[in-house]
């Protein structure tokens, strides 16, 4: 997945992470029935979810070949057998204001304090094979450090990148089961997360500031891991 022109160069920038990942709303694509779906939400619990705030979906095949891929609306059609599939969301501008966040970039809020332009990427593993523990280029990303689908009970490794350098101290937010739990990785952007049966969903935000934007001040930008434990 190509990365914005604007996150590039990323060493050369200061990072403010964001407090708690788990405030952050984050973008997936499930298997709900019907087939597979791009989906939003807050603290691994789906909300509703708008097709424009899509901007694009990736398969990505057992040899780490693209896979034909079709978007009709928020419904994701492949053709093969994904071990990845990677969505993409542009959740527009949010403003901070003396009445609360609005929605809107800071030129033409009226009041603005502060305006936040909120990016949201996701990997979903179908699959446990190479291409699970292999970076697939988003510009935030969980990269898992296991070569086999780790199972209930045990314990991920995982790093965190930012266009592909360990995003240092970043906070992953992990939701399984009714479970939740906020681990802080290290300098090298590695963390162990817990394992539970069924469906896990980690998820990582980072902020960095905006440079002469008239929309925004930061651009936010999390990213989602999505996968089953038995």
């Amino acid at each position: 997945m190509k990365n914005p022109s604007s996150l590039r160069h990323a060493a050369a920038i200061v990072l403010v992470l964001c407090a708690a990942a788990a405030q952050a709303h984050d973008a997936w694509i499930d298997s709900p029935p019907g087939g597979f779906a791009v989906v939003f939400g807050h603290d691994g619990k789906q909300e509703t979810a708008l097709a424009s705030k899509v901007l694009e979906a990736q398969a990505v095949g057992a040899a780490g070949q693209a896979l034909p891929l079709r978007l009709d609306g928020l419904k994701v059609a492949v053709d093969g057998q994904p071990s990845l599939l990677l969505p993409h969301d542009d959740n527009g501008f949010w403003s901070r204001t003396p009445d609360g966040s609005k929605s809107g970039p800071k030129n033409a809020v009226p009041g603005a304090i502060a305006t936040a332009h909120a990016l949201k990427y996701g990997k979903t593993i179908l699959a446990w094979d190479t291409q699970a523990s292999r970076p697939q280029g988003l510009p935030v990303e969980i990269v898992p450090l296991a070569a086999q689908a780790p199972a209930a009970g045990s314990r991920l490794p995982v790093q965190v990148l930012w266009d592909g350098q360990p995003l240092a101290g970043a906070v992953l937010s992990w939701h399984a089961g009714g479970q939740e739990k906020d681990t802080r990785a290290d300098a090298q952007g590695r963390a162990s997360l817990p394992v539970a049966k069924g469906r896990q969903m980690v998820s990582v935000s980072a902020r960095r500031p905006l440079a002469n934007d008239a929309r925004a001040d930061t651009l936010s930008v999390s990213s989602a891991l999505v996968f089953e434990a038995r």
